[in-house]
């Protein structure tokens, strides 16, 4: 239970000081009042040791899936559109949530008791709860709408799992057929190949090159799998921590990678969906437009976008912005100057990002349709080699016996 640290007058007028336990600030307040203690100053003490440990909880742990945050906002969204006060909606969520999310809420919960705002209580789990996402509650705190807006987060983020899922489902068979093929082709080649070669031994013939070949990749991978899985692993981690620190070096690979068609619509769809979710909810559009470039992770994209922002700053037209930068296609730039016009930008750009969203299906599709017969005939002609590499001297070994 939390301790606070207290000064208060009696009835006499004496200072007195101390702590006490409650399990929020009210209540430590109405506890004091009993004891005919009138509190001048209330702190709430968190030890270092709880401080430290918290601090590595939530930099490290505090993570939940789209659909439990999506499920959470419509929670809460439903509760205050009743009428029910948000201390008492939190407590309603926590107790119906599990695990992890229920320990946050209940934190989040005790914060706002204390006379802390909703959208500052959020940002102290920024794993959990985006900035775009503390930045709209805390303007529909000053509004009052924080219900609609809560809905509209809730109804993005089920969209934007969808997106995911159903990036996940496309890459899922692929994926599965190279994982099946390596482990299959590792296993003739550490297993079945060593023992074969005992076999070719006792022919006391030359080999064909086809098998001499594989034997020797056989045993190059039975005596040093392990470190070639080393060596995999520690390129990998090598090339994260040169992305991660050399700055050059990252740039250049989001240079490489901006011009791949289907990552650059993925950024685009992203962007646009979230730029489009904030304008219907009535923030600003130069806000909105460096809060939607964080959901990107591409440095020369954020760049791209503040350049846009500053034109319009300077007044320049929104649409001439955007194109100048060279990122977005002509639709979108209609979609810009024609929402301008009309006064619904949030609506043309939501539009834009649904259209987006489905040419990137579409592009998905086809590389997954192009992805399954490529994958299946790499695998069957390196299971064909390796067949062949053994049956040719068994053939051999069949003509000798007769």
């Amino acid at each position: 239970m939390p301790s606070f640290r207290y000064i208060a007058y009696n009835n006499q007028g004496v200072k007195k000081s101390g702590l006490i336990e409650a399990e929020a600030k009210q209540k430590a307040v109405l506890l004091l009042k009993n004891k005919g203690l009138y509190p001048e100053s209330l702190e709430r003490i968190e030890k270092k040791e709880d401080r430290f440990l918290n601090k590595i909880w939530v930099r490290y742990f505090c993570r939940v899936s789209q659909s439990q945050r999506a499920e959470l906002f419509f929670r809460l969204a439903t509760l205050l559109e009743s009428a029910i006060p948000l201390v008492e909606a939190l407590n309603i969520v926590a107790t119906q949530s599990r695990g992890l999310l229920k320990d946050v809420l209940l934190d989040i919960k005790d914060k706002v008791n204390e006379g802390m705002r909703f959208s500052a209580a959020l940002e102290t789990y920024p794993r959990i709860f985006y900035p775009i996402y503390i930045n709209m509650i805390a303007i529909a705190e000053r509004t009052g709408n924080l219900s609609q807006i809560l809905f509209k987060i809730a109804h993005y983020e089920e969209e934007k799992g969808n997106l995911s899922q159903r990036l996940i489902t496309t890459l899922i068979y692929p994926v599965f057929v190279i994982s099946l093929g390596s482990g299959v082709v590792s296993f003739l080649l550490i297993y079945v190949v060593p023992k074969m070669q005992k076999i070719f031994a006792s022919l006391h013939k030359e080999l064909p090159s086809i098998t001499r070949l594989m034997i020797k990749m056989a045993i190059f991978l039975h005596h040093y799998f392990l470190y070639l899985m080393g060596l995999i692993l520690a390129f990998f981690l090598l090339i994260r921590l040169m992305y991660a620190y050399l700055r050059g070096f990252r740039t250049w690979i989001e240079k490489a990678f901006l011009s791949l068609s289907i990552y650059k619509k993925f950024l685009i769809a992203r962007f646009t969906s979230v730029l489009g979710f904030q304008l219907e909810a009535g923030i600003p559009l130069i806000e909105a437009m460096m809060q939607a470039r964080l959901v990107v992770k591409n440095s020369i994209f954020h760049k791209q976008i503040e350049t846009a922002a500053g034109k319009i700053k300077d007044g320049t037209p929104l649409d001439l912005s955007f194109q100048q930068i060279g990122l977005f296609d002509h639709m979108f730039i209609a979609s810009l100057n024609t929402g301008q016009k009309t006064g619904k930008l949030g609506e043309f750009v939501k539009r834009t990002a649904v259209y987006y969203e489905r040419e990137l299906d579409k592009l998905l599709k086809q590389l997954l349709a192009l992805s399954e017969p490529i994958s299946i005939l790499i695998l069957g002609l390196i299971v064909g080699f390796i067949v062949m590499s053994i049956m040719v001297p068994l053939f051999d070994i069949n003509q000798l016996v007769r």
